[in-house]
């Protein structure tokens, strides 16, 4: 068992104790004989048991003049002491004996049994045990509100053999020892941390942070451990431009005209109702147009909003309340073309190409407009001869030629020649060649 306090809250004081078991030791005639004895043995073991903290100080005495360096002694019957000037003089580390000190980082307290302050190498206290001193943080009286910086803390070596396994738990260690776990399981992580991070609990859980390396919350950590800061992360997918990525839609649109005093943006987020056709939506977006000197509302519905059994029908009129004055306004229904059936294709047109729509006032207002989006493919069905050339042999490949870039290559072959007919038997290949049915004179017609 270590000798300290219980794991689940470890304060770094010594609980197995020799010096509080004397009493209980030593046998009744020595305690009654000998009480000074007993007094010195509790007392010894009492040093064996304490630490030294080395500090750093400022103790101002009273000197006996101006010339010299001699301070005023004062004595009585225990002996002589030096005058130490008053708090506020310039003395600020003159500790009582007794008193508890506590340090102000790791917040460890502890009673100082002695003191050596007025050595001015190595100006020290004598303490009971307490392990959890950082070296460098400032430690503070109770009583006398001195003060002093830490500069190393060493426990007694009787007591250092009886915790040396201790030393091994991070969490009773003392603070110097640190930079050898630092160096054993984080020799990649710089030695200056950011504002409040404990160097003892890093070591606890640098495995979590070895686990987490790669990932978001393993460069938050070790930002925040290092800079004091938490990172933004993000990922460059999460910001990529793919091809057809987006989540596409059709708005749903409607065209209406306003009647009087009725104003489209006012209808936005409302419920607006056919009163033919009963039919009902939510209207998302208003946006004024005008054609031939005519205003139109377009109004985008939301699709999850439309009422299942009804639809809205042409020329009738909806109504809906205004989102400003909370008045009706009404609206009538256009009619837009919305889809087109090919029931002739015909031929020569091209893709984008505008399409010339009938402007006849009975079948729309001849404001709609439309481009051709695809044309299918065609062939080839018949051949005009513009010359006839020379040298050609029934057989031959002929190849087609053009600059469109949107065509296929088509590839024929001469069947006819000289206006004449080949006879079964008598082609190129055979041994009649030459052999034709010659049409009449002065013909090349087929």
């Amino acid at each position: 068992m270590a000798p300290f306090d219980s794991d689940i809250d470890p304060t770094g004081n010594l609980t197995t104790k020799i010096s509080t078991l004397i009493d209980g030791q030593l046998p009744d005639f020595i305690q009654a004989d000998h009480p000074i004895f007993s007094v010195f043995l509790k007392q010894y073991y009492e040093y064996l048991e304490a630490a030294e903290l080395r500090v750093t100080v400022n103790i101002d005495n009273l000197i006996l003049e101006t010339e010299t360096n001699f301070k005023v002694l004062g004595v009585d019957e225990t002996g002589s002491y030096k005058i130490v000037l008053e708090e506020g003089a310039g003395t600020e580390g003159k500790f009582i004996v007794g008193e508890t000190i506590t340090g102000g980082t790791s917040k460890a307290t502890a009673k100082i049994l002695s003191d050596d302050l007025g050595n001015t190498t190595t100006p020290r206290i004598f303490i009971t045990s307490q392990q959890k001193f950082v070296t460098g943080e400032t430690i503070t009286g109770g009583t006398s509100s001195s003060s002093a910086v830490v500069t190393r803390y060493r426990a007694n070596p009787v007591q250092t053999i009886q915790q040396l396994l201790a030393y091994a738990d991070i969490d009773n260690t003392i603070y110097d020892f640190l930079d050898q776990f630092r160096d054993e399981f984080m020799n990649a992580i710089p030695l200056t941390l950011a504002d409040g991070v404990s160097k003892r609990s890093l070591v606890k859980n640098i495995r979590e942070l070895y686990r987490a390396k790669g990932t978001s919350e393993g460069h938050k950590i070790f930002f925040n451990m290092i800079l004091g800061e938490t990172p933004v992360v993000t990922y460059p997918n999460q910001y990529m431009v793919r091809a057809s990525g987006g989540n596409w839609g059709n708005k749903l649109i409607m065209r209406v005209s306003p009647a009087a005093s009725s104003v489209g943006d006012q209808a936005v987020s409302r419920k607006i109702t056919g009163l033919t056709s009963g039919a009902s939506a939510v209207v998302v977006s208003a946006a004024s147009i005008t054609e031939d000197t005519v205003s139109i509302i377009e109004f985008e519905l939301n699709r999850d909003s439309l009422s299942p059994n009804a639809s809205f029908v042409r020329g009738e009129t909806i109504r809906v309340t205004s989102n400003l004055t909370d008045t009706l306004m009404s609206f009538t229904v256009n009619s837009i073309v919305s889809s087109v059936t090919v029931n002739e294709s015909g031929a020569l047109y091209g893709a984008s190409e505008e399409i010339e729509i009938d402007t006849d006032a009975n079948i729309g207002n001849g404001k709609a407009t439309a481009r051709i989006g695809n044309i299918k493919s065609g062939k080839v069905s018949g051949v005009v001869i513009d010359d006839a050339g020379t040298k050609y042999q029934v057989g031959d490949v002929l190849t087609f030629t053009t600059t469109d870039s949107n065509t296929s290559t088509a590839t024929g072959f001469v069947s006819i020649i000289d206006g004449s007919i080949v006879i079964n038997g008598t082609d190129k290949y055979s041994t009649d060649d030459g052999d034709f049915l010659v049409f009449e004179d002065a013909t090349t017609e087929q």
